[in-house]
């Protein structure tokens, strides 16, 4: 019988796994790269490729990708993970509106974040990786940027991660699977929202019992980011940066309350799993030959704080990248 839950164990490893795959494959891309130029002047025309620019945005969801498929090769996922498309119709407007109140009532907190990170001599960078010029662009950058990522990343930390560590409490597996999911992206300008966001999503997940859930949150505050991207929107208010920084707070508290709120009309969706006895039997065999041990996580907690002191050092041009 296939295993049809996660443990904290097996959330540390996909962790661990997940930050050091895309770094592999990156650096495997790279050297591809540098081989087959030859020269720098072919290597920088190489990295200027519109295509090649297309694989390395996607690097990251690939190594993904990879992770979650040969972590769950023993394991039932549709099971594990939450995967259940039985929403409803009432959940997923639900989800819609948490995804929007989620990207406008954060954002003043992270504009707040990227003034302070700028004080202190922080290189911001904001602009999106691939082109923009038409709406074909656009639909490229969405697809890209907010339907992949929507989904893989989704089935690493809210399908095994956060159900993996379910057992230590709601409230615990939600900060812990925040943290690693904020630690991922490995920039300390992107840090403050990943969290802030991972907690909207892992809610959404235990509250509906289904992954589908917070991928469909992810989606929406992806894509509208593009696509206010593609508009140029920006909005500027002419007050003392404390006092922005101050209601940008107020905000933020106040989106939080709103979306728990929301989260209470929620329906969860997820059904027992009905074993027999000599399944239960099996099950419970399997649970006391599990081998329990922190240090896959601890080992990828300080990898990912490595990565992002780098990034730390490197945006303030004290090393260079």
């Amino acid at each position: 019988m296939k295993k049809f839950y996660y443990t904290k164990t097996d959330s540390g490893k996909i962790f661990l796994w997940s930050l050091i795959v895309p770094q592999l494959l990156g650096a495997i891309f790279v050297m591809l790269l540098i081989s087959f130029a030859r020269t720098e002047e072919a290597y920088n025309s190489l990295i200027n490729n519109i295509f090649i620019q297309i694989i390395m945005v996607m690097l990251a969801q690939i190594g993904f990708l990879i992770v979650y498929i040969t972590f769950n090769r023993n394991i039932n996922f549709m099971r594990a993970s939450k995967i259940n498309f039985n929403l409803g119709w009432k959940n997923i407007l639900i989800c819609i509106l948490i995804g929007l109140i989620g990207v406008f009532g954060i954002n003043p907190l992270i504009s707040s974040v990227d003034t302070f990170l700028n004080y202190i001599g922080y290189d911001l960078s904001s602009s999106l990786p691939l082109p923009m010029d038409n709406i074909g662009w656009l639909i490229l950058n969405i697809i890209l940027l907010a339907g992949v990522p929507s989904i893989l990343e989704e089935l690493v930390f809210r399908g095994v991660i956060l159900n993996g560590f379910k057992k230590c409490g709601a409230l615990s597996a939600m900060i812990i699977t925040s943290a690693l999911f904020a630690l991922i992206h490995g920039s300390v300008q992107q840090f403050v929202f990943p969290f802030l966001f991972g907690i909207i999503l892992s809610f959404v997940a235990l509250k509906t019992g289904s992954v589908i859930a917070p991928m469909i949150i992810h989606f929406i505050n992806n894509a509208l980011v593009v696509i206010l991207n593609y508009v140029n929107f920006s909005f500027e208010i002419s007050i003392p940066t404390w006092a922005f920084a101050l209601i940008s707070i107020v905000i933020c508290i106040i989106t939080f309350v709103v979306i728990w709120l929301l989260g209470k009309l929620l329906k969860k969706v997820d059904k027992p799993i009905l074993l027999t006895e000599e399944q239960q039997e099996q099950f419970i065999i399997m649970e006391k030959a599990e081998v329990s041990s922190n240090v896959p996580l601890l080992i990828g907690v300080i990898l990912g704080s490595i990565f992002l002191i780098l990034d730390l050092l490197s945006g303030l041009g004290v090393i260079v990248l």
